[in-house]
């Protein structure tokens, strides 16, 4: 069963994983896994920012966050929204990148 895109609580380990929706299951993303870990580190990476839905290339794939946090990478040759869900960041980053936006 693949991992429900709704809840954090339904992914496993919240990171390093892709599912593309058409097949229903999930594979190893090392560039995920490594994208999540460096935005998680708060303390060595204070300056690192994310904004939803802007993408941005890395290994020459397009990845891209969701408000909440949710990290995926753009299907090939599409322009839309969606592709394979790759994990996402702590709730505990997550506020910490809204509360810098806020403070301008």
């Amino acid at each position: 069963m693949a991992p429900s895109h709704q809840s954090r609580s339904d992914a496993p380990g919240g990171v390093g994983y892709s599912d593309p929706k058409e097949l229903g299951g999930t594979m190893p993303d090392h560039t995920a896994e490594n994208i999540l870990a460096r935005l998680s580190d708060l303390e060595n990476n204070p300056h690192e920012t994310v904004s939803p839905y802007l993408e941005f290339n890395v290994e020459g794939e397009l990845y891209y966050f969701t408000p909440g946090g949710f990290l995926y990478r753009r299907a090939p040759g599409t322009d839309e929204e969606g592709g394979f869900f790759c994990g996402y960041l702590a709730d505990e980053v997550w506020r910490y990148e809204h509360a810098k936006k806020q403070k301008g």
